[in-house]
């Protein structure tokens, strides 16, 4: 076991500090709420009266008490069925397991292969099309090797991989903590977001959106500053979400019972190595805008080298952190020991992390599309009920699963944060660093079976 570890903070109750850290964040969310909130006063000072005058001419009441308690009630009510969902979509990935990566892999073969099949058909079935339109088969025909080669050369993984889902619903089922903090990073997002467009809206278009921006040294300077620190902020939430809820899974994994506040004080453990990581994901970005700002000037293919080539860099940065946040949070790491960490795990495990990026990912795509499509059903159904008319009902289902984004976005997110570290704890129980677990016997039988076969080969 590794000096410092989470699993031995857990025990004894105390966690790293980093005080200065803490601090210093601190300055910086309130350096950039700050700023956007005295933006929003004045564009409430210049456009408020107009935007009160333009809700009552469409017959919106004024925002009174009543209002603001109903309006409450139906976010909060909306938040918890999405939980509900997000739990049914877990009880569904503890029972069917590996079976849902049969079934993507089945729906991706279908989706990518039926643009070949209409093109056919619509020719009177004459395969010489082919020919002049084969790129067109290029996804089916990457999909059908993935699902090949899993099926019968990665097929012990294959069956890890499934035991790690169905370990990722009994996560998700008695850790339910685990899906908050996903949820705070979604609101925090788009909070931050409408926050950035009032900086944007004060100083670049001081006379209205549609005139022309004011392109002068001090708003340019501002809105740069406030986007370097929007990026920033936005990465570090979003990966201090990831740490809380992979700090939640890897305590309860280790056999310990975690609650909400030990993941964020295990996150909280970390937060120097995760804020610096933001830093370099915040310059990875920078990077990814430059190539695409230098290459759109040479046109249409030199826009399609640029995005591809931020595209790439993109996903090596994702591929080089993938147990980055599992690592720092766990063994209590920097950030550029993290990053070495990950890297050498990635490199010595990357068929399991192909696996988990093809057909783990199609297997949670079919829960979030049985999730939209419950969320339709339920929207035309209260839309009959309410209305009598097919036509509405029909809108209700569209709407409804338009709000199905939210417990889908819930599940993608957590069940990948969950997933990834359960397989980060499963490979340093194979390195050697800790044997006992959380993992039930036959679960960790089927696991070690399938390295050993997997090994072999």
């Amino acid at each position: 076991m590794p000096p410092a570890d989470l699993y031995q903070y857990h025990k004894s109750g105390k966690y790293p500090g980093h005080g200065k850290a803490i601090l210093a964040l601190l300055l910086v969310f309130a350096l950039y709420f700050g700023t956007g909130i005295y933006a929003l006063m004045k564009l409430w000072e210049q456009y408020g009266a107009a935007i009160m005058a333009f809700i009552q001419s469409i017959g919106i009441p004024q925002i009174s008490s009543s209002t603001v308690i109903t309006l409450s009630v139906i976010v909060g009510g909306y938040i918890f069925f999405s939980l509900v969902l997000a739990l049914g979509a877990a009880a569904l990935a503890k029972k069917l397991g590996g079976t849902l990566i049969i079934i993507g892999a089945f729906m991706m073969l279908i989706i990518t292969w039926a643009p070949v099949v209409l093109l056919l058909y619509s020719s009177g079935w004459n395969f010489s099309v082919l020919s002049s339109a084969w790129p067109i088969m290029i996804p089916g025909g990457f999909i059908l090797l993935l699902t090949v080669l899993m099926m019968t050369v990665f097929k012990e993984r294959l069956v890890r991989a499934g035991k790690i889902i169905e370990l990722t619903g009994e996560v998700c089922l008695k850790e339910k903590g685990v899906f908050i903090p996903p949820i705070v990073s979604m609101f925090f997002t788009f909070i931050s977001s409408m926050i950035f467009a009032g900086i944007v809206m004060y100083f670049m278009y001081p006379n209205g959106i549609t005139s022309d921006p004011v392109m002068t040294d001090e708003a340019t300077v501002m809105v740069i500053i406030n986007f370097v620190i929007y990026t920033f902020l936005t990465l570090f939430v979003f990966k201090f979400a990831y740490a809380t809820s992979s700090a939640i899974t890897y305590i309860y994994i280790r056999g310990r019972n975690p609650s909400l506040g030990d993941g964020f004080r295990g996150a909280l453990g970390a937060v120097a190595a995760i804020a610096i990581l933001s830093v370099m994901g915040v310059i990875v970005k920078i990077v990814q805008m430059i190539l695409r700002a230098i290459t759109r000037k040479s046109g249409a293919g030199g826009r399609t080298v640029g995005d591809a080539a931020a595209g790439a860099i993109g996903w090596i940065w994702a591929l080089i952190n993938y147990f980055t946040i599992p690592a720092i949070v766990a063994e209590d790491l920097s950030a550029t020991k993290g990053i070495k960490r990950s890297i050498n795990m990635v490199r010595k495990n990357f068929v399991d992390v192909i696996i988990k990026e093809t057909g783990v990912r199609w297997g949670f795509g079919v829960l979030a599309m049985i999730i939209l499509f419950g969320m339709g059903i339920a929207g035309a159904f209260i839309g009959w009920l309410q209305t009598a008319d097919t036509i509405m009902a029909l809108l209700y289902g569209i709407v409804f699963v338009f709000l199905g984004g939210l417990p889908v976005t819930i599940v993608l997110r957590t069940f990948d944060i969950v997933y990834v570290t359960i397989l980060y704890v499963f490979i340093r129980t194979k390195e050697g660093d800790f044997s006992k677990t959380a993992i039930p016997s036959p679960v960790k039988s089927t696991l070690n079976n399938a390295y050993s076969s997997a090994k072999k080969k």
